[in-house]
């Protein structure tokens, strides 16, 4: 037991919050999860950096539930990174999002998007970096205490542990 504990508490968390948000595309077998970015560079270095570098079937996804809200949780332990990099938002429920949930059976499409404003409009210029992720899960926030990483995350933005 002491050992398991203590390799929780060793483990090299990176906190990865500078993307806008998720967008959802649902017209293909597996609905996808968007990662919005406002930067090139930044997305870029998101995939070249971090996701290029992750097995798919070790991708975590997980959303959890807050009143009218959710966090995004996105995570994997990379042995080649030696880190366990995590990108995190919290973020408002949407119809989208319902829409996600209902269609999602557990497996999921991760891309990667640059969001560009157009006047009074917005383009979102999808790239084809791609994962398929086969740990998608929406937990309710009093769940949040059978994973360490999202106790973390909770702790990361100041969320009480009770919300």
């Amino acid at each position: 037991m002491r050992k398991y504990q203590k390799y929780l508490y060793d483990l090299n968390l990176k906190w990865f919050v500078d993307f806008m948000g998720i967008g959802y595309h649902f017209y293909d077998v597996h609905p996808k999860v968007l990662l919005t970015f406002e930067k090139r560079r930044t997305l870029v270095n998101a995939w070249g950096k971090i996701i290029k570098w992750w097995p798919d079937d070790e991708i975590r996804m997980k959303f959890v539930e807050m009143n009218d809200s959710f966090l995004f949780v996105l995570y994997n332990h990379s042995r080649i990174l030696r880190s366990t990099w995590v990108f995190l938002k919290h973020l408002k429920s949407s119809t989208s999002y319902e829409r996600f949930k209902e269609d999602c059976k557990g497996i999921s499409n991760l891309g990667l998007a640059l969001y560009i404003p157009k006047e009074d409009l917005y383009e979102l210029e999808i790239f084809k970096y791609n994962k398929r992720i086969t740990d998608v899960k929406f937990l309710h926030s009093s769940e949040v205490y059978q994973d360490f990483i999202l106790l973390k995350c909770k702790e990361y933005l100041g969320i009480s542990a009770n919300r």
